[in-house]
């Protein structure tokens, strides 16, 4: 192998400053000492990146469609976000359409040639089915179960439309390729102490970056009243998956007799669906706290639920219970660590021994646990990032707040929705304790 002049001049550097077995050495299991320089890192890597990873004719093959699938996704991302501007799903419904059809629905002068081709794109991705004709004259189409989720407004059903709409619009799009800077972070070291300047400030986030502004002041009916409309769309949707998650994925009858308690239950909503669902089983309670002035503003109040105010950081205004729920409470952007343990110890004081607290929130797998399986949670958690929100948790991060709160984790029930997880906390007695 070749070095340039520059690169051998440090090579006997790096050398001293990794270990070998055998004859290789292995420079990318250095630990780099914090007192190395920017100019010492930048040249360890020049040397780390002359060593490539050569694969097999074989594993070349595979790699690159894997590759061409991986990085083509946003073709098809865009061809959804066509077919759901355009309302195609609400015209076909459940129907069997030619082409023709769908073309004089979008308009006189649709280009078929596109159309068509936009057309084959969805049917590959599942989103249309193809019908033969026996005439072959024409193409029809019908829609597939996923597609069918692209219609709006069909009583009981949900629908991912406006999920697709706010994803795939500009705002959110143009965001992505701001990426590459907001990892990168500022390029000059500033004090914040002397300039008053924030992290976010110095280093805004992709959303801000493209759009001139957060996405909490982007979103407006004044400005994007359309943008605003889909994103609360979608908000609901994901929501109201979240508590059908809740009331069905958990056995609620086995508290029966208990004195449930939502914490940050606003209406009550949850408890009245699971209240609902069981209505066989007598609960001894089951109250919904939140803040006294939240409380005061409802106007709707559910019959089976009690409404009471208070404030989890005043352990006083806090009611004892049986089983506590939490859904979305603790997110990073509502409390700091300290803050989430507080609560977490709040809720033990106000907990019997075999109390059980609930916590109904996100869990992204660890990077060994990473699998296509889960890869929506991740990707959830990496759109979360483009708008400058606070990463959510990792099952050993969930593990080690329960541990430092008096808990541990008797079980994680995975559920319907990506979003929402049923984290089952347990008091640790003594002899659960090293």
């Amino acid at each position: 192998m070749l070095f340039s002049f520059c690169a051998a001049s440090v090579f006997s550097f790096v050398l001293n400053n990794c270990y070998s077995k055998g004859s290789e050495y292995h420079l990318a299991e250095t630990t780099i000492s914090k007192n190395f320089n920017s100019q010492q890192l930048k040249l360890k890597t020049i040397i780390l990146s002359s060593r490539k990873k050569q694969l097999s004719s074989d594993e070349t093959n595979e790699s690159i469609m894997s590759l061409m699938d991986l990085s083509s996704a946003h073709f098809t991302s865009q061809a959804l976000h066509t077919f759901t501007q355009l309302g195609i799903a609400d015209m076909i419904g459940d129907e069997i359409v030619s082409l023709e059809e769908i073309c004089s629905f979008v308009g006189p002068r649709t280009n078929v040639d596109a159309m068509t081709r936009t057309l084959r794109l969805l049917v590959s991705a599942n989103i249309l089915e193809y019908v033969s004709s026996d005439n072959n004259l024409s193409d029809y189409f019908r829609l597939s179960n996923t597609g069918a989720l692209l219609q709006t407004q069909v009583e009981g059903q949900p629908s991912m439309a406006s999920g697709v709409r706010h994803w795939m619009e500009k705002p959110l799009w143009n965001a992505w390729l701001h990426l590459p800077e907001y990892i990168q972070g500022p390029q000059q070291q500033q004090n914040l102490q002397s300039n008053a300047k924030s992290e976010r400030d110095m280093n805004p986030d992709p959303f801000e970056r493209s759009n001139g502004q957060s996405s909490d002041y982007y979103y407006n009916a004044e400005s994007h009243p359309d943008s605003l409309q889909h994103a609360n769309d979608f908000v609901r949707f994901i929501s109201d998956a979240e508590i059908e998650s809740i009331v069905s994925c958990l056995d609620w009858s086995q508290y029966a007799s208990k004195k449930i308690l939502d914490v940050g239950g606003y209406n009550g909503k949850v408890l009245d669906k699971i209240a609902l669902k069981y209505s066989h089983v007598d609960f001894n309670s089951m109250k919904s706290l939140d803040l006294p002035h939240v409380i005061q503003g409802i106007k709707e109040k559910p019959e089976h639920i009690e409404l009471i105010g208070g404030n989890i950081l005043n352990p006083s205004s806090v009611p004892y219970a049986d089983v506590i729920l939490m859904k979305h409470f603790l997110d990073r952007c509502m409390w700091n660590e300290v803050e989430t343990i507080k609560i977490l110890q709040t809720c033990h004081d106000k907990l019997p021994n075999n109390g059980q607290l609930i916590l109904a929130e996100a869990v992204i797998p660890d990077f060994s646990q990473a699998r296509e399986l889960n890869r929506i949670e991740v990707a959830l958690d990496a759109l979360y990032m483009l708008v400058g929100r606070e990463r959510q948790r990792t099952e050993s991060e969930w593990k080690a707040l329960a541990s430092k709160s008096g808990f541990m984790i008797k079980e994680i029930i995975r559920t319907n929705s990506v979003s929402c997880s049923l984290i089952v906390l347990i008091k640790c007695h003594d002899n659960n304790n090293e």
